[in-house]
């Protein structure tokens, strides 16, 4: 029996009335792509660069530069920069590039930008979070600019791939709520209409990165199969999200899978400490936990076995990852001892709470609760709506024992890009484990490549070792493509919709 027939499409009305119709004529060259969510703050550039955001806001806004396949940093808005001191960059920026409104791209706006993410403003606007290392910026000549940091970013220009630009004007006359409907940007795309599960955007005839197409349409479908179903009644162009016992059906009908290292690490993360005093304050508990979950046989039977297993919260391609340390080995025998010698041999219960967003998502978190059940735990698995789990964790509001978490390192690929939530760094943190902290802050700050390389890798160890969580593998998405779809693809959260043909 096939993946497809096992699922029921048409659960509710509601779920069917979100199905995209199979559309040709005026709209033929319209991208139609199903996604698991929308952007939380819609179209604005400075809500959070993680998918399914980045998806969407990556094609309206651009940022200074972009990191490519092989983690290397090249230009893009800016064609040069420079460390001037150990507290200021130098960027010098195209000065072929307009927004969609018709304003010039200039050193004025790049200047907008980092002033407004210093300033007062919203702590939901998770970039104040990324780039809270910024100290303003000046304007040196109509383009070129000096960026100033509170203490010194040997990183910057790595960071900068995600500094996405919004334009100054439109910014200050609309404010930020009006923006987010109706986003300026200087990338491929423009926003047409925000309907409830839909996000509608066109091609921006002024972007430096024309467009092949005519637009694209990014539809909400919260489970796989009504993507799956969409595609094969010829109602989307790409889904996302789609599962390896999937693929026969797509390339059925002519179309085709690819598949993406989106950049991030799939993981179960444990509340614990302060406010959470349970089982899982032991690190006897944490490793165990660990010890108990068949990492591999996840991987080879619910992704294709295309997933390298974790031993750490980065992928193999970022700044920092160790590759001297190894993943927890499968030994359930060896969990069951442990949890006994911190007092638990007749195991304990926990609270799970996910989306069950990512490829075969709740099934990888129903099998993770099958392999802890083995050895004692039970796991009451909390499953809640993509955007709602979204805005929750935003907001410091999970109170469960454990949730999923994507630990992503895209589109700037530094290891430690989120100890920004999951360290101490953060405001009333979910983890904090002021023994590392030190480190994590050294890290940051190092100027040194081999001195910055060895602190990074410093923290890796720490995060393995301590246990915080399961890092179960690194992230394999697969989109399905339909048989019209040419030259689709994506860069860790990055898609070069200027590159999208359709037949």
């Amino acid at each position: 029996m096939t993946h497809l027939s096992r699922r029921s499409f048409f659960n509710t009305a509601a779920s069917a009335a979100l199905l995209p119709r199979s559309t040709r004529g005026s709209e033929d060259k319209i991208l139609r792509v199903g996604l698991g969510g929308l952007p939380t703050q819609k179209g604005n550039a400075f809500s959070n660069i993680q998918s399914p955001s980045i998806l969407v806001t990556g094609g309206i806004f651009d940022g200074l530069t972009r990191v490519n396949k092989a983690g290397q940093v090249e230009p893009w808005l800016a064609t040069q920069w420079e460390a001037l001191n150990d507290l200021t960059w130098r960027f010098t920026l195209r000065d072929d590039v307009v927004f969609s409104n018709g304003n010039s791209f200039d050193a004025v706006a790049v200047a907008h930008t980092v002033n407004y993410l210093t300033g007062d403003g919203p702590q939901i606007e998770g970039l104040r979070r990324d780039f809270r290392f910024l100290s303003g910026a000046e304007v040196v000549a109509p383009h070129t600019l000096d960026i100033k940091t509170k203490a010194p970013m040997p990183m910057l220009p790595r960071y900068a791939s995600a500094l996405l630009i919004v334009e100054p004007e439109a910014w200050q006359s609309m404010g930020a709520e009006q923006f987010s409907l109706t986003p300026v940007g200087t990338g491929p795309l423009v926003v047409e209409a925000w309907e409830p599960a839909k996000a509608i955007t066109r091609a921006n005839p002024l972007s430096w990165r024309p467009m092949q197409i005519d637009g694209v349409d990014f539809t909400v479908l919260p489970d796989t199969s009504s993507r799956i179903q969409a595609m094969l009644s010829g109602g989307l162009d790409a889904a996302y999200q789609i599962a390896p016992e999937d693929f026969e059906l797509i390339k059925g009908i002519g179309g085709d899978v690819i598949s993406i290292n989106d950049g991030s690490i799939s993981s179960i993360m444990f509340q614990f400490g302060k406010d959470h005093t349970s089982a899982l304050s032991d690190i006897r508990v944490r490793h165990a936990l660990n010890y108990a979950v068949d990492k591999q046989t996840i991987s080879d039977v619910l992704l294709g076995g295309l997933a390298s297993v974790a031993s750490q919260p980065a992928v193999q391609y970022a700044y920092g990852y160790d590759p001297a340390l190894s993943a927890f080995d499968y030994d359930p025998d060896r969990a069951r001892q442990l949890l006994s010698d911190a007092g638990y041999a007749d195991g304990f219960s926990i609270t799970l709470e996910t989306s069950g967003g990512g490829t075969n998502g709740l099934l990888v978190v129903q099998r993770v609760a099958d392999d802890l059940k083995r050895v004692g735990v039970q796991v009451d698995v909390q499953q809640r709506p993509v955007m709602t789990f979204l805005l929750d964790f935003v907001r410091g509001r999970i109170e469960s024992d454990a949730f999923t978490l994507q630990w992503s390192s895209y589109p700037i690929l530094d290891s430690i890009q989120m100890t920004n939530i999951n360290s101490c760094r953060k405001t009333d943190p979910w983890y904090c484990n002021e023994e590392i902290q030190p480190i994590i802050e050294k890290a940051w700050m190092e100027t040194n490549s081999d001195r910055a390389l060895a602190l990074r890798r410093q923290v890796m160890r720490h995060y393995r070792d301590d246990a915080p969580g399961i890092f179960l593998h690194e992230n394999i998405r697969f989109i399905g493509l339909g048989p019209r779809t040419r030259g689709f693809d994506q860069t860790f959260g990055y898609v070069s919709y200027e590159s999208v043909q359709l037949d």
